[in-house]
């Protein structure tokens, strides 16, 4: 079966990660002849922009080809049970065999690229390697709680290989990273506006510490890249980890940046036109009853979105995804903006008395947002001047609007 995707904003939520197809590989019952990391080059819907990979295990039995793909990466986010499990914490992931012409079919069907390292292994560590990999995948033992940065398909593989290696691969990703979580993150996604405004709205601080090059593994392409320089010792050698790399497909796709680029312009353009055009309407409300009325529906719809995005946010500090703790982004979307559809119901009504605690509330919305500004000019604060850049013109011109709003009610 395949993963089924959610719609709209649960595929944000979910965010994060590859396309697998499950079936079962052939029987084998020896070691195999060459085990080698796959590496999936990013796609087009949100779940793969990270890339993925795989172990491919290959024999020869009476000098037919038989292959098994071990994949870590499988799931199911099936509607509203897939949005409280992960909500909760507990997304289920498990590891799925496939062979390598179906996998390769999958992902030439996606345009997607494929590259395999073939392992420089001993026939005993293949053998250890194959009994792992295939006890874990049984049905008792196949399941486990998805963490995006530290338990994925990346770091499953890394994991394994690790050991069997006793540690030789660990000890060949010393020092420390490039990236902090939250960089590598936006760096894949700088090309779709929404998803990386969604994305580092969602993220904590604990994805803005210092990370080490090891911890940077959990990116399939860094796995790639970290494996392609590691080494091991072997006969009393020390020789190259990888023997050799292949490329199965190849996908004419933009070469992937290094580094992330903030849309510095973009942001505050897009905060200022929002604010600008709650300005105008507030402005036009003087006038004519309708603007006045368009002013307060735009204000109860747009302040239930931001309510209930700062419910979420709670929620998830509250929650297992240690990924979204200690949001400052909650001070740009504060939950008491929930308080908004309805004073902004009763000013399109023409109730006077909606006046004065609608701009209260915009007022303490506007001086959280300027207290986030205060917090990221701290060094450990600096990422939180984009959402700072695009709510603090938003909530200004919201503020000024309905100030001019008022004095028609």
């Amino acid at each position: 079966m395949w993963p089924r995707f959610p719609s709209g904003w649960a595929a944000l939520l979910a965010t994060l990660v590859a396309v697998l197809c499950v079936t079962r590989p052939g029987q084998a019952t020896e070691a195999p002849a060459r085990v080698s990391v796959l590496t999936m080059g990013p796609g087009d819907h949100p779940f793969t922009r990270f890339g993925h990979n795989a172990l491919l295990l290959e024999w020869n039995p009476g000098n037919r080809r038989q292959t098994a793909v071990y994949n870590f990466g499988t799931f199911e986010f099936d509607g509203v049970q897939g949005v409280r499990d992960f909500m909760a914490g507990r997304f289920r992931y498990w590891l799925s065999v496939s062979n390598l012409d179906a996998t390769m079919r999958a992902y030439a069907a996606d345009r997607r690229s494929l590259t395999a390292q073939r392992l420089e292994l001993t026939e005993a560590e293949r053998a250890v390697l194959y009994r792992v990999l295939a006890e874990n995948a049984q049905p008792e033992h196949r399941y486990y709680d998805y963490d995006y940065y530290q338990d994925n398909c990346s770091t499953r593989v890394r994991d394994v290989l690790d050991r069997l290696l006793s540690g030789a691969l660990r000890r060949s990703a010393v020092g420390a990273g490039r990236l902090t979580f939250r960089q590598h993150t936006l760096t894949l996604v700088g090309d779709t506006p929404w998803l990386y405004f969604g994305l580092d709205l969602a993220l904590g601080s604990p994805t803005d510490r210092p990370t080490t090059r090891w911890q940077e593994l959990f990116l399939p392409q860094e796995l790639h890249d970290a494996l392609a320089v590691a080494t091991r010792e072997l006969d009393g050698q020390r020789v190259p980890l990888v023997q050799s790399e292949q490329r199965l497909l190849s996908a004419e796709r933009p070469a992937l940046p290094r580094s992330p680029t903030t849309p510095w312009l973009a942001l505050g353009g897009a905060g200022s036109a929002l604010g600008g055009l709650f300005v105008a309407f507030g402005h036009g409300a003087r006038r004519q009853r309708a603007l006045r009325v368009v002013f307060g529906v735009t204000t109860a719809l747009v302040g239930a979105a931001l309510g209930l995005l700062g419910c979420a946010l709670v929620v998830f500090w509250a929650s297992k995804h240690w990924a979204a703790h200690a949001n400052r982004s909650l001070l740009a979307c504060p939950p008491w903006a929930l308080g908004l559809a309805v004073l902004g119901v009763g000013f399109a009504l023409g109730r006077p008395r909606s006046a004065r605690p609608l701009q209260l509330l915009l007022g303490a919305s506007l001086v959280s947002t300027a207290l986030l500004g205060l917090l990221a000019l701290d060094r450990n604060g600096h990422e939180s001047l984009r959402m700072t850049l695009f709510f603090l013109p938003l909530w200004a011109g919201w503020l000024w609007g309905a100030r001019l709003a008022s004095r028609a009610t």
